[in-house]
């Protein structure tokens, strides 16, 4: 029972009012008594004195002396004095029952917004973190608590949300080339005459699908490492990190007729060399895939609100509906490697056939605590 952080509060203020009054109860009860002490009824001029008998009679009674006086003085005195202690003590047993319920009521009040984050917090479990406190009432240090509490309930979800979908995807993309792989496999092993051209082609498609799995391996480690805080960060400038990039995927755009154009000033800024690449890799990787033959790629750097960024801009059909692009385990390993990094990844597709903007958003010390909303004011090819 004591252990109940109410009852510890109901004690400690009834003891503080019990403390409170009783020191003020003692006071009056010191300062009436020094006041009795140091009045004198010599000074009271009493002609005579009447006192009515039992009887109704009225008898004259001389007037006293100053020893009598001084006796009955005492008596008085010592009457009200005691009327005057036996009050104190009848009121602060009265203030102690009373500082007793109010304290019991007054901790329930406080502690009400405490049981209520209890209550969430025990009812919350890691496929559900859909429930908030959203407590009511001024803004003090319980709301404080309670908002701080809703807002890491919104970064669980968050990150609950993504662990989940990366899962997802990282099961569906390395299933894919396993099952063409399996599949072409069997399809020659159990052809008897099967020719060395068909052996060597169902080698070509198991190599092509065994150098694409390594690709997303080494972009899973990639991410894992920085995660797992393995991979140190040093200083990094955008902008030869997209001219590297482009001159890397040149020839590979240059095979499907595609261009790739750069531009930006230099950014530098903190950040993992090896995951920002493997990142701007994949967003470079899935523009090619969606870009149509003769049209153009734009990679671009800046500063925005002390966010840097990069961006890769494609001309192809857009994404009409921004679930989609969690579709993918390039784009989810893109997302993990943002969020280690503390920035973003936000896309950008106003309507289909207007082409898509993916930029990653990364914090510098000056940055605001949010990454900006709105599109960086950039184009292909300016």
């Amino acid at each position: 029972m004591w252990q109940s952080i109410r009852v510890r509060l109901s004690v400690q203020y009834s003891a503080l009012v019990f403390g409170i009054g009783g020191v003020i109860l003692g006071a009056v009860y010191l300062a009436l008594r020094s006041w009795l002490k140091s009045q004198t009824m010599m000074g009271i001029v009493i002609q005579h004195t009447w006192v009515q008998l039992s009887s109704g009679e009225l008898v004259r009674m001389p007037l006293m002396n100053e020893v009598e006086m001084e006796a009955v003085q005492t008596v008085y005195a010592s009457q009200v004095l005691n009327k005057a202690a036996q009050f104190t003590l009848v009121a602060l047993l009265g203030l102690f029952l009373v500082s007793i319920v109010v304290g019991w009521v007054m901790s329930g009040r406080v502690l009400k917004p405490v049981g209520e984050i209890t209550n969430v917090a025990r009812e919350i479990q890691a496929s559900d973190l859909s429930r908030r406190i959203a407590l009511d009432g001024p803004d003090d240090e319980l709301r404080r608590l309670a908002n701080t509490f809703d807002d890491m309930l919104d970064r669980l979800d968050a990150a609950f949300t993504s662990q989940r979908q990366f899962l997802a995807d990282t099961s569906h993309d390395l299933r894919t080339p396993l099952a063409v792989i399996q599949s072409n496999v069997e399809l020659v092993s159990d052809d008897p005459s099967a020719t060395i051209d068909e052996w060597r082609e169902t080698g070509g498609i198991v190599r092509r699908n065994t150098d694409k799995m390594a690709a997303m391996i080494d972009g899973l480690l990639a991410a894992a490492r920085l995660q797992a805080g393995k991979a140190q960060a040093v200083a990094l400038d955008l902008s030869e990190l997209i001219e590297a990039k482009a001159a890397e995927y040149g020839p590979i755009a240059a095979e499907k007729d595609v261009r790739i154009v750069t531009s930006g000033s230099p950014v530098t800024l903190q950040g993992v060399e090896v995951s920002l690449d493997r990142a701007l890799a994949n967003l470079v990787d899935n523009a090619l895939k969606v870009a149509p033959v003769g049209s153009t790629v734009g990679l671009s750097c800046g500063m925005t609100q002390g966010w840097g960024w990069m961006a890769v801009m494609d001309e192809g059909p857009g994404i009409p509906d921004e679930a989609d692009q969690q579709i993918g385990l390039g784009l989810s390993i893109v997302r993990q490697i943002m969020q280690a990094h503390g920035g973003a990844l936000r896309t950008f597709s106003s309507e289909e056939g207007a082409g898509t903007a993916m930029v990653i958003w990364l914090p510098t010390p000056e940055a605001d605590s949010q990454p900006p909303e709105s599109r960086p004011e950039v184009t292909i090819g300016s």
